[in-house]
C-alpha cells in the first residue's frame, strides 16, 4: 500500500514537472509579444513578479497556519531568489540581444547537467547511469531542434547564456534545499516578492520603468504572470519536492518543444522536420529516465514529510 502511494506521488511529481516546463515554454513567445507591444525588459519583469507575488500572498493570507521563514532561512531564500532566479532571467534576456534566441537556449540547456552534478554533490542524489544516458539523449534532441550554433557568434551573448545555465542550475538546487524547510506556497510568495522588488528597484534607478505600452503587451504580461510564473513556479516547487532536482531538470527539456509549437501557432514560425525529430528524441530521453531511473534518497525523505503533513 505504501509503495503504491509513493508511486502515485512520484507520477504526480513527473506530471507537475512537465506542466512547469510547458508553462515556461510559453515565456519567450509572451515576451516577444510584450516587446512588440512597446514594453521593455525591466518593466515587464518588475510587473510580472510583483503581480505574481500579490497572487501568492493573497492565497497565503488565507492559510495563516503555515510557518513563515525567518532568520538564516529567510536570508538564504532572499539570496537564492536574487542571485539564482533573478540573475538567470536577466542573463538570458541579455543574451537574446546579441545571439539568436534558439542558439541562446541551446547554451542555456546545459543547466540540466549542472543540476544533476550539483544535486549529486550537495543533495546526495544518486548520479545513475539512467540519468547520464537521459541527459545525453535529451541534449542530442535539443541540438537537432535548435540547430548547431554558427561560427560568428557574439561572445557576450554566448557567455551570458552559459552563465544563465550555471545560475539556473544553482538556483534549482538551492530551491530544492529550501523546500525541505519551507512550504512551496510560502517559498513562492517570498521569492516572487523579493525578485519583483529587485527588478522594480533596477527599473527605477535606471529610469527604465515605463507603462506606456499597448493592450497586446498587457495581455502578454498577463500570460507571463499567470502561466509562466504562478502556474510554472507552483508546479516546479511541488515537482522538486516529489521527485528531486536532477529529474525535474531533465524533464524540463520538453520546454523547447512547447516553444516550437507555440512559435508556429502564434508567430507563424515554421516547424521543420528536424525539430519534430528532436522533440521525439527529447521525449525518448524523458521516457528512459522514468523507466530506468530510481528515486533518490532525498526524494523519499520529501515524500515522508508530505505523508506526515509537515509540508
Amino acid at each position: 500500500m505504501a509503495k503504491n502511494v509513493a508511486g502515485s506521488k512520484e507520477s504526480l511529481g513527473v506530471f507537475l514537472a512537465i506542466v512547469s516546463a510547458a508553462a515556461l515554454g510559453a515565456e519567450s513567445i509572451a515576451a516577444k509579444l510584450a516587446y512588440a507591444g512597446g514594453a521593455n525588459i525591466l518593466t515587464i519583469l518588475a510587473i510580472r513578479y510583483l503581480l505574481a507575488a500579490l497572487l501568492f500572498w493573497g492565497v497565503l493570507f488565507t492559510r495563516p497556519g503555515l510557518q513563515k521563514p525567518a532568520g538564516a532561512t529567510l536570508g538564504w531564500l532572499t539570496f537564492v531568489a536574487l542571485s539564482g532566479q533573478g540573475t538567470t532571467v536577466l542573463l538570458l534576456f541579455y543574451s537574446f540581444q546579441y545571439i539568436p534566441a534558439a542558439v541562446a537556449i541551446l547554451f542555456f540547456y546545459v543547466f540540466p547537467a549542472v543540476v544533476t552534478l550539483l544535486a549529486a554533490i550537495f543533495l546526495r542524489e544518486a548520479l545513475t547511469k539512467a540519468k547520464l544516458l537521459a541527459l545525453a539523449i535529451t541534449f542530442c534532441g535539443l541540438i537537432i531542434i535548435l540547430g548547431v550554433p554558427g561560427s560568428n557568434l557574439d561572445t557576450r551573448g554566448v557567455i551570458a547564456a552559459l552563465l544563465a545555465a550555471l545560475t539556473n542550475g544553482y538556483y534549482i538546487v538551492g530551491q530544492t534545499r529550501l523546500l525541505k524547510e519551507v512550504n512551496p506556497l510560502v517559498y513562492n510568495a517570498y521569492m516572487t516578492l523579493t525578485i519583483g522588488l529587485g527588478f522594480l528597484l533596477l527599473a527605477l534607478t535606471s529610469a527604465s520603468f515605463n507603462l506606456d505600452f499597448n493592450l497586446q503587451a498587457w495581455l502578454a504580461i498577463a500570460v507571463l504572470i499567470l502561466v509562466c510564473t504562478v502556474l510554472a513556479f507552483v508546479a516546479m516547487a511541488w515537482g522538486l519536492v516529489l521527485i528531486g532536482a536532477s529529474r525535474v531538470a531533465i524533464i524540463s527539456t520538453v520546454e523547447p518543444i512547447v516553444t516550437a509549437i507555440l512559435g508556429y501557432l502564434i508567430l507563424g514560425e515554421l516547424l521543420k522536420p528536424g525539430q519534430v525529430l528532436g522533440g521525439l528524441i527529447i521525449l525518448a530521453g524523458v521516457a528512459w529516465l522514468q523507466i530506468s531511473g530510481r528515486r533518490p534518497q532525498s526524494t523519499q525523505s520529501a515524500l515522508d514529510k508530505l505523508d506526515t503533513g509537515r509540508n
